[in-house]
């Protein structure tokens, strides 16, 4: 279907069309390790946040507080996460456990082929560019 002129030169929706064909291929390329795109990302960072909230970790991801604990409810059944005390005590902390950064060293290898072959029609210069591009603007407060 044609997107028609105006859609075509819209930042947001190339970049909402080309983010819905990206999480496809990244759950493709997770299958085998029976993880999702959201769930690999939470362990990922829970892994460079040692000791984070599941309410920090809800904001980092931008989810709610149910999807969040629905999250961290699948990575701590499956042994990847636990929940320790924290400073707060209405609150845990969450750590991998040696299963779960086992499994994030996996997903590192995986994301990082999925990056290259996905994003492969760019030189080097033009991904780090574009990144770099992205970061910036996530950076900014854009909620109008």
């Amino acid at each position: 279907m044609n997107e028609g002129e105006a859609l075509s030169g819209q930042i947001g929706f190339q970049i909402q069309m080309l983010q819905s064909v990206a999480h496809e291929s990244a759950r493709l390329a997770l299958e085998p390790f029976d993880i999702t795109p959201a769930r690999a990302s939470a362990l990922l960072m829970v892994r460079a946040n040692p000791g984070c909230t599941q309410t920090a970790l809800g904001e980092a991801l931008n989810v709610n507080r149910s999807s969040a604990m629905k999250i961290v409810d699948i990575l701590e059944g499956r042994g990847a996460i636990r929940r320790a005390p924290s400073a707060d005590p209405r609150a845990n902390a969450l750590e991998l456990t040696d299963e779960g950064r086992t499994l994030a060293s996996q997903i590192d290898v995986v994301l990082e082929r999925h990056e290259r072959k996905f994003f492969g029609t760019l030189s080097a210069a033009e991904r780090a560019a574009l990144l770099s591009l992205l970061q910036r603007l996530r950076q900014q407060d854009r909620v109008i």
